[in-house]
């Protein structure tokens, strides 16, 4: 189904509103964000096309040792329940069109992390992330069944919660480092619109 750019900016909006660790909200006094993360992930390979068959990886190594952007301190955030993110993939066909949900071409491989199960996997797929030597990893290997130019999002985490403390919530903005973006390939359906590198998208092309 091709839409509108415009109704594709939407979608993006709320990918990256998707968030985990719900449970707390029901909880009283439980409400506020302590902690405020950026974590890395990193996407490969680093040539922008591919071929039906090839994979892609995201990949995530991480420290339990985090920065708190808010005010610079190291904090020691481990034994983290429901740290994870949400992966959705769309196609870029034509200025102003795009298709917005085509994660079923894809297919999806678990390396390392937990599968969320949900009902809509043709839109996001959504995992969490294992903790191992004191070190937060998740792999995973996405390859493409058809041809086309597609954009890739990555959710951010919000209401993580630690075991045996579930209201001491912290929000992680999960960005793209150490990796060649493509973002290029964005004025495919979004001409003018250049997308500064970081941040949760990575745009790749299948010949």
């Amino acid at each position: 189904m091709s839409i509108n750019w415009k109704l594709f900016l939407i979608m993006l909006t709320l990918v990256g509103m998707i968030s985990f660790g719900d449970s707390c909200k029901k909880r009283k006094n439980c409400n506020i964000t302590n902690y405020n993360f950026e974590m890395g992930i990193r996407g490969y390979p680093d040539q922008d096309s591919i071929l039906i068959g090839d994979t892609i990886y995201l990949e995530v190594d991480e420290s339990v040792l985090l920065s708190d952007l808010s005010t610079g301190q190291i904090i020691n955030y481990d034994n983290a329940q429901n740290l994870g993110t949400a992966i959705g993939i769309g196609e870029l066909i034509s200025p102003g069109v795009v298709t917005q949900f085509v994660n079923v071409d894809f297919h999806f491989y678990l390396i390392k992390g937990i599968t969320v199960p949900r009902p809509d996997t043709n839109q996001f797929r959504e995992y969490l992330f294992a903790e191992n030597l004191q070190r937060y990893q998740f792999k995973v290997a996405i390859i493409p069944q058809r041809r086309g130019i597609f954009k890739m999002f990555i959710s951010n985490a919000a209401n993580v919660f630690r075991r045996n403390d579930e209201c001491s919530k912290a929000s992680f903005s999960i960005n793209f480092k150490n990796t060649n973006q493509h973002l290029y390939f964005n004025e495919v359906s979004f001409p003018g619109i250049i997308l500064p590198p970081g941040g949760g998208v990575y745009l790749f092309k299948v010949k």
